[in-house]
């Protein structure tokens, strides 16, 4: 990764080109172990964040390699039973309790927790800002 990418750092996590075999799960999961805003960009980072992102990546991922070493046999009926927090809107926040929010796209949601990642701000999620005007 570029360190003046200006991207945001969900989306280059997912950028198989950047770095292959994270998807949205596993993106929603590192940003919130690093305590990052899923819209915060590689270049806006301190050198502080990055060291807590790259942390975030090997843990959550060694993590998940550890679930998928002790599966036998085929695939499970739920993939992301493991994540901490993607897909899990609505329900607390395991660092803090508050409750966990997403922001939808056309073809996926982010899932963070406002008090852990963005200073307690509520992200706009387009899919509800085009319903209220």
């Amino acid at each position: 990764m570029e360190g003046d990418d200006r991207r945001r750092v969900h989306t280059l996590l997912r950028d198989q080109r950047t770095v292959a075999g994270i998807g949205r799960g596993y993106s929603d999961d590192i940003l919130h172990r690093a305590r990052l805003s899923p819209y915060a960009s590689l270049a806006s980072l301190s050198a502080g964040e990055r060291g807590a992102l790259l942390t975030a990546v090997r843990e959550v991922l060694g993590e998940a390699l550890a679930v998928e070493r002790k599966r036998s046999g085929g695939l499970p009926p739920k993939l992301g039973d493991h994540f901490a927090v993607h897909a899990r809107y609505g329900t607390p926040c395991p660092r803090c309790g508050s409750d966990l929010r997403r922001v939808s796209y056309e073809s996926h949601e982010v899932t963070y927790c406002p008090q852990c990642q963005t200073g307690g701000k509520v992200l706009a999620d387009r899919r509800l800002s085009r319903l209220l005007k």
